[in-house]
């Protein structure tokens, strides 16, 4: 029987994994060579469980025809990864050690402006504040130095993911993680990045061009460099929501929100089911992320906060992973005990993050009349990240089509494309952190953008406004998360809504 094969198997699995994750989180928070040395090992530790032929043997004996469709794709899952260990293991470790070494040195590089470390936090502040351009200048290329540390690190890096893929019958890794890990088909991305693109362009094309305007306006100048974009503009509302926020805590906010839906943050901190490490230190990673370590018991935030707009919305969106993670029914077998799909979590997570534009819930906390004028900016981000997705998603399908082109150029004419912007071109590209730890993935942002607003319209014509309703907690649990991946994306998001996924919403909502 393959669900008592399956199960038996997975008892180890679900062990090594939470060892797995654990270590990760040690490293990501921690990076000294000690702790990249013990994730390496249980790296290995996981790989091994995929080498054991005994088992091999015993899946590939079994009749898929006997099972049931999702019983199938989990067998195909499994099967994948022990070929994977089986036949390319050590071009496997080869690649784990590559990323870490990558992931080492970009994780402990300290940015410098005239000679003084700062953090990434304080550049991002200077970039959204500083109106002297000969600063800005010095923190931007400050910023860019972590991709020059990186940069031909990650070119070889794509050849040798790509001499991977191409063992496994595939053009190139981008193709190979998309279908084999994401189980997305490439036409069907095309075809919806297509269709959202030409419905959408024009009015990106217009807000874009209209605060590129205003920048060269307020600069004095004919033509904007890269250094220049991110300043807030006295006419954007987020400036004076950033001033106000300076003084007050974006996580006694955030975990507010959350009590308002149903979800007390600080009980599920006290019986330890979520694990917050949310300021910037050096050796940390420098970016956000939410580590699911134990489905319906551990989730863990790793974030770098400061008191404003941004990191408001870097909390409730890692939240939101959080949430689902912990709603994950604990009767499901292991290898459903995680969400639907990467895009469904991230899903939920921007609908989170989006909450503070298209709720009411810093009333009280920011005027009345500034508060409206901020929330009616959420056209204008919702335009600004799916020109930004594209050009990311473009520019990793095409440098690992052909890794030999020169990526700054590239980067520097899908910018063009896809923002509208002519600047010198630099390795902004490398500081993405997606093309290193989770290549391929920011397609999952992608249809994530689309699917919110589908399962927000519709959470909302149930609930009203899901920050009001403390109800609001047991109707996703019960009606998303609890599902875990036992429910297939496309099927869940009918399964809730009622239609099947589609940009239709997204598009409607920028009109």
């Amino acid at each position: 029987m393959f669900s008592e094969l399956r199960d038996k198997f997975c008892k180890d699995l679900e062990r090594v994994s939470i060892n797995l994750e654990k270590s990760c989180w040690d490293f990501y928070t921690n990076s000294t060579p000690e702790n990249m040395k013990k994730y390496e090992e249980v790296q290995e530790e996981y790989s091994k469980l995929f080498r054991n032929e005994e088992f091999y043997e015993k899946f590939k004996a079994v009749d898929k025809n006997s099972l049931s469709k999702h019983e199938q794709k989990q067998l195909k899952d499994l099967l994948k990864e022990f070929d994977e260990e089986l036949n390319t293991g050590e071009e496997l470790k080869a690649l784990r050690q590559k990323e870490n070494e990558i992931a080492g040195k970009f994780n402990s590089y300290v940015p410098q402006i005239d000679g003084k470390e700062v953090t990434k936090t304080e550049i991002f502040k200077i970039l959204q504040t500083e109106t002297n351009p000969e600063k800005r200048q010095k923190a931007y290329d400050a910023k860019i130095k972590g991709g020059d540390l990186i940069a031909d690190d990650m070119v070889e890096f794509v050849r040798m993911r790509n001499r991977f893929a191409q063992n496994k019958g595939y053009k190139n890794y981008f193709e190979y993680k998309l279908k084999e890990d994401y189980d997305v088909d490439f036409d069907f991305l095309d075809k919806l990045i297509d269709e959202t693109y030409s419905e959408s362009n024009n009015k990106i094309n217009e807000i874009l061009s209209r605060k590129q305007n205003e920048l060269k306006e307020f600069f004095g100048i004919n033509s904007l460099e890269n250094y220049h974009y991110g300043l807030l503009l006295d006419t954007n509302p987020e400036k004076g929501v950033n001033k106000i926020l300076e003084a007050q805590d974006v996580v006694s906010i955030s975990k507010n929100i959350y009590k308002n839906m149903g979800y007390d943050i600080e009980e599920l901190e006290t019986e330890g089911k979520i694990t917050l490490d949310l300021f910037p230190r050096k050796g940390k990673n420098t970016h956000g992320f939410c580590f699911g370590v134990e489905t319906g018991k551990d989730s863990r935030i790793l974030a770098n906060l400061t008191n404003n707009v941004t990191s408001l919305d870097t909390l409730n969106h890692e939240l939101g992973h959080c949430v689902y993670d912990l709603g994950i029914s604990l009767s499901l077998t292991y290898l459903d005990k995680r969400a639907s799909s990467p895009a469904v979590t991230e899903a939920i997570a921007m609908m989170m993050g989006d909450i503070i534009k298209t709720e009411n819930v810093l009333a009280g906390i920011i005027p009345a009349e500034l508060l409206e004028k901020f929330k009616a900016t959420h056209i204008e981000d919702e335009a600004g990240f799916v020109a930004k997705s594209l050009l990311i998603i473009d520019f990793e399908r095409q440098f690992y089509a052909n890794p030999e082109q020169n990526p700054k150029e590239l980067w520097n004419n899908l910018t063009y494309k896809y923002l509208n912007r002519k600047t010198e071109a630099d390795n902004e590209w490398a500081t993405i952190p997606h093309y290193l730890s989770h290549p391929a993935y920011y397609q999952n942002y992608f249809r994530a953008n689309l699917m919110k607003v589908q399962i927000y319209n519709f959470l909302k014509s149930k609930l009203g406004n899901i920050t009001e309703n403390p109800e609001s907690s047991k109707y996703m649990d019960e009606n998303i998360f609890k599902f875990g991946a036992s429910v297939e994306e496309y099927d869940l998001i009918k399964q809730l809504t009622g239609k099947e996924f589609s940009a239709d919403d997204f598009i409607s909502s920028l009109n």
